[in-house]
């Protein structure tokens, strides 16, 4: 599940998952123009992306809207600082061509099928530029996938947090509303990819559009229904983005009287100390 923004404790490898793979929306714009495919044949794309096959599969090709998951090892200065083949369960899934990752992992998956593993050199121009990422990514570094094993291509599916948005964007929370019960609980529900991280990408949609009126209105309506703690906290923070310090307060006390981890309550009490500064200066 995706942690909000003013987050809770992580696990360190977490951290390094969305600090490697998680961060700009951006989709392919080049393809290669190399038709080469022999194993071990380098290819250079347009963009710099240079990566040779380890293994060729033979499943579905990835297409735009289709659900990827893929197994990955990645390196920086030839230092491992992250691997899905030791962890359990850590395989990375995200959908194709629909923004979340940065734009070469994009562009390598899009040249990819079912089964296909392959070693892939992103350039800094095509991952993290010169801001880099933390103290994980350093400015201008390359990264290199020394694999890149897809081993799961859905059919492309409507994204559920692309069409909420798009209602909310143009300000019929109506349309928003009838979409996601389309999506939910009708048979048109097969035509989406959904999911508590198509809601939890909702949030990040709207608050880089600074529409946080729309999502306070949106997580009111999606709590109602699924009583979540992240929506909990988004409508909150939809609050004080709109200098509702007074309501976002009303409703951290709620939250503080209700059943809260060691970790979150020590959040809790600290977020409702700033709110507070923020309302004496208003």
């Amino acid at each position: 599940m995706y942690h909000m923004k003013h987050s809770f404790t992580r696990k360190a490898i977490f951290t390094v998952l969305a600090a490697s793979i998680l961060m700009f929306s951006c989709k392919t714009e080049k393809k290669s123009t190399d038709t080469t495919t022999n194993v071990k044949d380098t290819i250079t794309t347009a963009s710099g992306l240079k990566y040779f096959y380890i293994t060729k599969g033979e499943g579905k090709k990835v297409e735009p809207g289709a659900k990827v998951r893929a197994m990955l090892s990645l390196k920086v200065n030839d230092s491992v600082i992250w691997t899905s083949y030791k962890a359990k369960d850590s395989a990375f899934t995200y959908i194709a061509d629909r923004g979340g990752v940065i734009k070469g992992y994009n562009e390598m998956a899009m040249l990819m099928r079912e089964g296909d593993d392959v070693a892939a050199f992103l350039p800094g121009s095509i991952a993290y530029g010169e801001e880099g990422s933390g103290d994980v990514i350093p400015p201008n570094a390359i990264l290199e996938y020394n694999q890149f094993k897809i081993t799961y291509v859905s059919e492309p599916r409507l994204v559920l947090s692309d069409s909420l948005f798009t209602a909310l964007k143009a300000g019929n929370l109506k349309k928003m509303k009838a979409i996601y019960k389309q999506a939910t609980a009708t048979k048109d529900s097969i035509l989406y990819h959904g999911g508590m991280s198509q809601l939890n990408g909702l949030w990040r949609k709207l608050s880089r559009a600074s529409l946080f009126e729309e999502a306070y209105d949106a997580f009111t309506f999606l709590n109602k229904d699924l009583n979540d703690s992240n929506f909990q906290f988004y409508i909150i923070r939809s609050l004080e983005n709109q200098s509702k310090f007074k309501e976002a307060l009303a409703k951290v006390d709620v939250i503080l009287k209700g059943k809260l981890t060691a970790n979150q309550k020590e959040y809790y009490i600290k977020y409702k100390v700033e709110l507070t500064k923020k309302l004496e200066k208003k």
